[in-house]
């Protein structure tokens, strides 16, 4: 396993992996963190990913594809309200 602090989560390890020793069809991953809203308003969140993805935002949950697929967009939104940091 492996354990580091990413300043954002934008990756593409194409047919790798994260790190050496991770087998690239046998790894998962996960985030947490912050984000915080520059305005109040509706919010659309997007992934990519080639198999499964959940994002969740504030407890809730705004992207569930937990499936084998090709590389895939979903996108979920949400309402925040400006200067409100969100787990």
């Amino acid at each position: 396993s492996l354990t580091r602090i990413d300043p954002g989560v934008n990756f593409d390890w194409g047919y790798g992996s994260p790190a050496a020793g991770l087998g690239a069809e046998t790894f998962s991953a996960r985030w947490t963190g912050q984000v915080e809203a520059p305005a109040s308003g509706t919010f659309t969140f997007y992934t990519v990913s080639d198999d499964g993805v959940r994002l969740w935002v504030n407890g809730q949950p705004l992207i569930d594809n937990w499936t084998r697929h090709a590389a895939t967009e979903d996108r979920g939104t949400i309402a925040l309200t400006a200067g409100q940091r969100y787990d």
